[in-house]
């Protein structure tokens, strides 16, 4: 999954969460959410796949494994029990939603580091330096096909877009541009 789909797919659940559990209703920080949707790969694509490329070449290390999410999870608590700071739980549950979302499972070497070694799966890549990856990884994503990659794309494309036109008509900014935009 890429960018779209991470986004997308994670802020359309933590939305419908937010609708139905009267509990989390002007609660979620959709910030956090966005940040935690991402981290994984903000983490692990810079130091798998273009620092240590030559060494490691796998786009899913540390920030993948479980160990990385209960950290996390022990920091939001310690946040939320001390400072009364929700933020970082809605980060953690993002992150680990990411995780899902890549279906870790397929990969236990990583997912439940260093339980079972210390090495992570290498999985090098047809591409030539940081901008070969970024072209792979791009026609990779969003070349039409009926493979879980483009399809998990495509859904979170269409859920920003619908959720992004939902908060528009919210706040009457679709109706302040139509009626700016009359002669």
């Amino acid at each position: 999954m890429f960018v779209f789909g991470h986004l997308g797919i994670t802020l359309g659940l933590f939305t419908l969460l937010e609708h139905k559990l009267p509990a989390l209703k002007g609660r979620v920080d959709y910030a956090a959410v966005l940040v935690g949707s991402m981290l994984p790969d903000l983490i692990d694509k810079p130091i798998g796949r273009i620092i240590f490329s030559g060494t490691i070449d796998n786009g899913r290390i540390v920030a993948h494994t479980l160990l990385f999410f209960m950290i996390l999870c022990a920091g939001a608590f310690y946040m939320w029990k001390r400072k009364n700071d929700p933020r970082f739980l809605f980060l953690s549950a993002a992150s680990f939603c990411h995780l899902m979302e890549d279906n870790m499972w397929d990969t236990p070497a990583t997912l439940f580091w260093p339980l079972m070694g210390w090495q992570f799966p290498s999985s090098p890549g047809p591409y030539d330096g940081i901008f070969g990856y970024f072209q792979s990884i791009f026609i990779y994503a969003y070349t039409p096909a009926l493979d879980y990659v483009f399809i998990s794309e495509v859904t979170g494309f269409v859920i920003l877009v619908f959720l992004g036109v939902r908060y528009l008509r919210q706040k009457n900014i679709l109706y302040a541009i139509s009626r700016a935009l009359k002669p």
